[in-house]
């Protein structure tokens, strides 16, 4: 994996993997997911196939069914350094090769947009009331959330509407963090205006909004669809056994 400096910093994915003892730390399903640094450095292969399995199996081993385990943390980190690799930028498909023929291909999505929309999802699991995890795994990702706001925050004027929105879906659930609260009021007009447009991230920006004790009445009429907030990456890279 090459070094790319993106945003004035300079990433080299290998040194970053190697900054974990991955022998220490445990993912869901060990004997059927690849282990942890083996779907990472997948993240950044020069095949778009096995990336989108990557992305699947990220979501599926680190943090399967919103569960947070000790890879958590360092997968998350590695994950938000990347975001600025010119392979991010390949188009991919979460779909396993039985979900596309049973149910129909998906269109391609930028991977890094699938990226934002996993990290996202998971600070949004560590905001839930009783997060599922070791108190451990759930805070050492917690306290993480500095730093994953200041690596998203440079796509939140991203030139992609696609990776705009998700950033900006992303960063909303890391304000719960004291530290990051006071960045609330620059981002107000921003939800808002996610908050009026489409699916997927609409019901987020509209429930962020109500945190905030904002009037959303203009919003009452829109219910939750299938597309609100869909989590990329369903499945291991060959269809799971359970």
């Amino acid at each position: 994996m090459s070094t790319n400096t993106q945003y004035g910093r300079s990433v080299d994915p290998e040194e970053l993997l190697l900054r974990t003892d991955w022998s220490s730390v445990e993912h869901c399903c060990p004997n059927v997911a690849p282990a942890t640094p083996v779907i990472l450095r997948q993240l950044l292969d020069n095949d778009p196939g096995k990336q989108g399995a990557a992305l699947r199996d990220l979501h599926q081993a680190v943090t399967h069914q919103g569960t947070f385990y000790s890879a958590t943390a360092p997968a998350v980190s590695f994950v938000a350094a990347i975001l600025g690799h010119p392979r991010t930028l390949s188009k991919v498909t979460d779909q396993s090769s039985w979900e596309a023929a049973n149910f129909g291909a998906e269109p391609r999505f930028l991977l890094r947009v699938g990226l934002l929309n996993w990290l996202g999802s998971t600070a949004w699991g560590a905001d839930e009331e009783s997060p599922d995890g070791y108190e451990a795994d759930i805070e050492a990702f917690r306290t993480l959330r500095p730093t994953l706001y200041d690596a998203i925050q440079p796509f939140l004027t991203d030139d992609e509407p696609e990776i705009r929105h998700a950033a900006l879906a992303a960063v909303l659930p890391m304000l719960a963090a004291p530290e990051l609260a006071h960045q609330a009021e620059c981002l107000r007009d921003a939800v808002w205006a996610l908050a009026a447009d489409s699916a997927p991230y609409r019901q987020r920006a509209i429930d962020t909004l109500a945190s905030w004790g904002e009037d959303i009445t203009p919003f009452q009429q829109y219910r939750r669809t299938p597309d609100d907030v869909r989590a990329h990456a369903e499945g291991f890279a060959d269809d799971p056994p359970f």
